[in-house]
């Protein structure tokens, strides 16, 4: 009779893991690859335009939003808070 290490359970749990993990991902990316088969150009068009823009709208738009977060904190930094006038 064969002892396992702990170290070999994992391992041979992880590997099992993995293999749930690829089974999914294949029927995921069968059924998907049927759904554009089946699909007419105009949809597969219209899919293509929406995708393109979401992959080039998004990244500028976080780009954009880091870099004028960064340009807020180093103006904070450098120019700190204006004192407040007292008025009578």
């Amino acid at each position: 009779m064969k002892s396992t290490s702990p170290r070999q359970a994992r391992f041979q749990s992880f590997i099992a893991d993995m293999e749930v993990i690829g089974r999914k991902c294949h029927r995921a990316v069968r059924t998907g690859a049927r759904t554009l088969a089946a699909l007419r150009w105009p949809s597969l068009l219209g899919i293509a335009i929406v995708l393109a823009c979401l992959l080039t709208i998004v990244p500028v738009v976080l780009a954009l939003f880091v870099g004028l977060l960064l340009l807020k904190f180093v103006a904070g930094a450098l120019f700190g808070r204006r004192p407040q006038q007292i008025v009578e």
